[in-house]
């Protein structure tokens, strides 16, 4: 679970493994968590406003007997390793998509060059003003810009989420980091 306070992030786990990797779900401990702790504050993240000011600490909720003096740099620098790793693999993917982009661009172009033709063709064969050449005409040229769709998907929109996933580790990397006890009352066992 995240709580976001002005500008925390407070996130309760039953285990600090289960920051960076999502804990198995067992119905009888009580949690309900599905996803990693990282995950969580990057879905907190990403539904917050763009207006809204960014957060600054995370502030991990943790069973006081997993509480260790070191663990608070321990778990930033952990922190800022992953986030390193994770955008270096979305800078990759922003390369692939580039690159798969401008590959579609040069199909796109001929296959818009080759219905152009078609079009002026069918328009010249069936006449501009009847029914045949009309149709066949437009035909083509829709099919030819639908074919430049794709490409500019790729080259326009496609990279944003990977861009904006890259600002979010960089501000992850720079929040300070606190940890707490949790409260054993949160934890909730079903009853017998």
């Amino acid at each position: 679970m995240t709580v976001v306070t002005d500008r925390d992030a407070a996130l309760y786990l039953t285990d600090i493994h289960n920051f960076f990797e999502a804990p198995s779900l067992d119905p009888f401990r009580g949690d309900s968590i599905e996803e990693s702790g990282i995950d969580q504050l990057m879905d907190t993240m990403k539904a917050r406003p763009r207006s809204a000011p960014p957060l600054e600490r995370i502030v991990l909720h943790l069973l006081a007997d997993q509480i260790t003096p070191d663990l608070p740099q321990r778990l930033k620098a952990a922190i800022a390793t992953y986030c390193d790793v994770q955008k270096r693999l979305s800078r990759q993917k922003v390369r692939e998509t580039r690159i798969e982009g401008q590959r579609a661009l040069r199909i796109g172009f001929i296959a818009w060059a080759v219905c152009l033709l078609l079009s002026t063709l069918s328009e010249q064969i069936f006449s501009h003003y009847t029914l045949q050449g009309r149709l066949f005409g437009e035909g083509f040229l829709i099919a030819g810009w639908v074919s430049l769709w794709r490409p500019a998907e790729l080259l326009l929109y496609d990279w944003w989420p990977y861009a904006r996933e890259m600002k979010l580790y960089e501000q992850i990397k720079a929040m300070a980091v606190e940890i707490r006890p949790r409260d054993t009352a949160t934890v909730t066992p079903l009853p017998s």
